[in-house]
């Protein structure tokens, strides 16, 4: 590949380069004169061209040049640098998704905007898809799951039973399950089905990873209007859905601040108290859940109640305790 000399070559993300080739596209281009403008090998730009072409770009291919047909301008959309930043900020949130179709409708709404941007908004565009560097861990493999995925969405949009074949519950066998779709959580980077078992004659939540392969079979059904997924949420601190309690936790003056910034769950109120230290209410169930968040705190967090999740946190604490004593 030849480099222009006295010239530092550009570096482009893989969006911005789709972007700016689209534009280069009008007016044709032989894949070795893109590949020497973007610094990549042809086999890249041969990517590029295939991802083109399958997000909707009608290309042709004359005399070794490709370009777009003549007076095609690409999708003319007002957008905004700030509109634009939110769009790549939804992405960035999303990259623990990368590999699912998801990702990659996103990705290709993104560059049918980018295509018909003026040069005004495209001059932000290098820096906007660098200004999101998302940490998200642990994150799970889910672009190992994209058959899942493309079957759980089809069947979520058409509302069409399906069967989750090779379900792993932990410490059982792998089993199926024909289910009603509902709906998909999200919830601390996992994605999780929930809807009408059939085997349980109830909803029930299915993690996404521990699915085999889905079938989606052509029985069609309703869903019910009794079904409110946003009321039966807010009733758990997590996803585990139990009976709600009244749960009161002392939060040491060291925590404090932590806790009063961020909203725990949709009833949490927060009382300060004289020593800076405060008492969070919450009317929800799902004890485990609440355990596991009582415990991250060590010392600092203290259950007031229900006696249910004291006994709980007290129990772990002392076996926790009794496991640090034993020599292994």
């Amino acid at each position: 590949m030849v480099s222009r000399k006295g010239r530092k070559p550009k570096r482009y993300s893989q969006v911005a380069r789709i972007s700016v080739m689209l534009r280069r596209l009008i007016g044709g281009a032989t894949v070795a004169e893109l590949a020497d403008e973007f610094q990549v090998t042809k086999r890249q730009i041969h990517r590029d061209l295939q991802q083109i072409e399958d997000s909707g770009y009608p290309l042709e291919q004359e005399e070794g040049k490709w370009r777009l047909p003549p007076g095609f301008k690409g999708l003319e959309v007002a957008v905004s640098p700030y509109e634009l930043m939110s769009l790549h900020l939804a992405l960035s949130h999303l990259a623990y998704l990368k590999g699912t179709p998801f990702v990659e409708d996103l990705e290709a709404v993104i560059r049918k905007v980018e295509a018909g941007l003026p040069d005004k908004v495209r001059n932000h565009l290098e820096r906007i898809v660098t200004a999101f560097a998302p940490l998200q861990r642990p994150i799970r493999a889910y672009a190992t799951q994209r058959q899942v995925i493309e079957s759980v969405r089809k069947a979520l949009l058409r509302q069409l039973t399906v069967v989750l074949h090779g379900y792993r519950k932990p410490g059982e066998r792998p089993q199926d399950y024909n289910v009603n779709p509902y709906g998909l959580i999200l919830y601390q980077y996992g994605l999780y089905l929930i809807g009408y078992s059939h085997h349980a004659a109830a909803l029930r939540m299915f993690a996404l990873e521990r699915v085999k392969t889905v079938t989606v079979t052509e029985e069609m059904f309703e869903l019910p209007q009794s079904v409110l997924l946003a009321e039966r949420l807010d009733r758990a601190f997590g996803l585990i859905e139990e009976t709600p309690h009244e749960v009161k936790i002392w939060i040491a003056p060291e925590w404090a601040y932590f806790v009063k910034e961020r909203s725990w769950h949709p009833t949490q109120r927060i009382k300060l108290q004289k020593d800076g230290s405060v008492i969070l209410t919450m009317q929800c169930g799902g004890l485990d859940e609440l355990t596991a968040w009582v415990l991250s705190f060590g010392p600092g967090a203290k259950v007031l109640g229900p006696q249910s999740l004291i006994d709980q946190v007290s129990g772990q604490l002392a076996a926790a305790s009794q496991s640090y004593r034993s020599p292994r």
